[in-house]
């Protein structure tokens, strides 16, 4: 975060401009860090109130501003039974079987893992960032494969909606925080397409507790149970928890600032 701040702060010096500036997550900051971020004048774009409380802490209040966003809701949209045993089957997946997806870094940090112990009668999809593929762990990589129902899709998806629209449940089992911005893109393209979500309260994700479409893990002794209590829930239920977090909100507010 000393790098970022320190950026921030000779980009203040030398713009002829007001900065603003957008953190996509908060985290551990020493004190120059935070000295230098707040004597730099720059508003500060957060994604979730745990952040917004957070650098309002040590910045005024009013250069803190929270922002929902973003989902496109115009493509991340509910397809019905007969369609998504459709892409089941575009894609390689026995339609007649639930599908549990993650999207994200293969890494330890995200906690993957867990995963490995949902019920082997479910079909999981892990699909992974091609941004990353050179820094993927290896030996994490090798017992998810090892596993004969999970599979993994290390390569560039055009329409990435119709992996959501395939699936099931979707599974978010972040805890560390560093290894996801505030507010998991992912959990929210799922909810747009009607995928219940099963997670932790990782950053903004606590913001959805009590929202409709979303169970949350209190132990990941029991994901079988929170998977099959997701899995129970009216199709498309989740969509409606996501609607204010669509790119046409955030850009609204954006453009106000």
């Amino acid at each position: 975060m000393l790098t970022t701040a320190l950026r921030v702060f000779i980009l203040s010096l030398f713009s002829r401009v007001r900065v603003n500036v957008l953190l996509v997550m908060s985290g551990e900051m020493n004190f120059l860090s935070k000295f230098l971020l707040r004597i730099s004048g720059a508003d500060v774009i957060v994604l979730s109130e745990e952040s917004e409380r957070f650098y309002g802490s040590f910045i005024r209040r009013e250069k803190v501003r929270m922002v929902r966003a973003g989902v496109d809701c115009e493509k991340f949209v509910p397809v019905s039974r007969e369609k998504s045993a459709q892409l089941k089957e575009k894609y390689g997946f026995d339609k007649n079987k639930k599908v549990i997806l993650h999207v994200g870094h293969l890494n330890e940090g995200r906690n993957i893992r867990q995963i490995m112990d949902l019920s082997s009668e479910y079909q999981i999809l892990l699909v992974t960032s091609t941004l990353t593929k050179n820094e993927q762990d290896e030996s994490l990589r090798k017992e998810l494969t090892d596993k004969d129902n999970i599979r993994i899709i290390y390569d560039y998806i055009k329409d990435m909606n119709e992996i959501y629209q395939l699936s099931d449940v979707y599974f978010f089992p972040v805890v560390e925080k560093g290894h996801c911005i505030d507010l998991p893109l992912s959990c929210l393209e799922a909810a747009a397409c009607g995928v219940p979500v099963v997670t932790t309260d990782y950053g903004a994700m606590k913001e959805f507790v009590g929202k409709k479409g979303f169970v949350f893990i209190d132990s990941f002794e029991n994901t079988d149970k929170l998977v099959r209590q997701a899995l129970d829930m009216p199709t498309g239920v989740s969509r409606e928890s996501v609607l204010d977090y669509d790119w046409s909100n955030a850009v609204r507010i954006l453009s106000g600032i």
